[in-house]
């Protein structure tokens, strides 16, 4: 099966013939006035397709908060293509998958060798709507955090001072072999939200990662291969498990040597063939019509940080203030 595509939204006669056309609502504007680019004419069986890889809290946030909801638009749509399972054509290639392998050999390596500090965080935003820099600041205060990026004065793989991939080579080299453990910590609480970063470092980089989200990182990783925040009573609670984890070289390569044990790879398929075969399978099938705003919205699909962390770091709680305008992109 085939299908051509067009990322020009202002070809006025290819979008009268589309069989389906994208709509990226983070990059819209929230009044009826603003909505410009509409197609004039709309086929009955033509497919709005409300296409969005952001979380409501950026994609909302972004618009400017307060969407008009009386404007018909946020109701027009068929299908849905975002980051969770429960879309239409769900957004995969930002989910990892692993597979344990059925070869696996242990090497025997001791990857503790080496290692002199604690934990590294690599941070471009210093405001975000989970504020995850509430957490680590208190973290701080138990084990040494070094901070990399625009949020601390660690230049060392500096973005700035080098090629985008020479960045991220630095970044996995320097977690690899100093480090042990990466802070991967998500910018807001939201379902099946995982950044990038996450897979990047898990993959490449012999480390424990330690995560902070709202994601069920048992679907992503094997149990072992990472540690949870969630799994402990306080911040104080963690410091003290990951300073143990130090002085136990056994048990922290347990960790390393799970994620070798699996072969975790993202899906083969890209959106656009996935979009191509579900157009293709669905063609003469008519599709319910969602009221976008609703099935994408923060209150049905996030958790505020105060909710979050009263479940498993309760001494941060009354730290945590409002934020009128975070720096939502990781």
């Amino acid at each position: 099966m085939q299908c051509t595509y067009s990322s020009n939204g202002h070809e006025i006669d290819t979008a009268k013939k589309a069989h389906a056309i994208l709509f990226h609502p983070r990059l819209m504007k929230k009044t009826r006035r603003e909505f410009r680019g509409l197609p004039p004419y709309r086929d009955h069986q033509q497919k709005w397709i409300f296409y969005e890889s952001e979380v409501p809290t950026n994609v909302w946030g972004n618009i400017g908060g307060s969407v008009d909801k009386t404007y018909e638009f946020w109701t027009m749509f068929n299908l849905t293509a975002t980051i969770t399972s429960d879309s239409d054509i769900p957004l995969h290639h930002f989910h990892m998958k692993c597979q344990p392998k059925a070869d696996f050999r242990p090497r025997g390596e001791n990857y503790a060798s080496g290692k002199s500090k604690m934990a590294a965080w690599f941070v471009s935003h210093c405001v975000t709507s989970s504020q995850r820099e509430v957490y680590v600041n208190e973290l701080k205060n138990y084990i040494d955090v070094d901070i990399f990026g625009e949020c601390g004065n660690n230049t060392t793989c500096n973005r700035k001072q080098s090629h985008i991939f020479n960045h991220k080579v630095c970044m996995y080299d320097l977690i690899d072999r100093d480090y042990w453990f990466y802070l991967s910590f998500e910018n807001a609480f939201c379902d099946e939200y995982v950044t990038e970063k996450f897979h990047s470092v898990v993959r490449k980089a012999n480390v424990i990662p330690v995560v902070l989200g709202a994601a069920d990182y048992a679907n992503i990783l094997p149990k072992g291969s990472y540690i949870d925040v969630r799994d402990f009573g306080s911040v104080k609670e963690l410091a003290d498990f990951l300073i143990q984890l130090t002085k136990d070289p056994e048990r922290y390569n347990s960790y390393i040597e799970k994620t070798q044990a699996h072969d975790c790879r993202f899906p083969r398929l890209s959106f656009e063939c996935n979009l191509c075969e579900y157009l293709h399978n669905h063609r003469r099938e008519t599709h319910v019509i969602y009221d976008a705003q609703s099935f994408w919205s923060v209150e049905q699909r996030c958790v505020s940080p105060k909710e979050f962390y009263g479940k498993f770091a309760p001494e941060i709680v009354p730290k945590i203030k409002f934020v009128k305008d975070p720096d939502i992109f990781l």
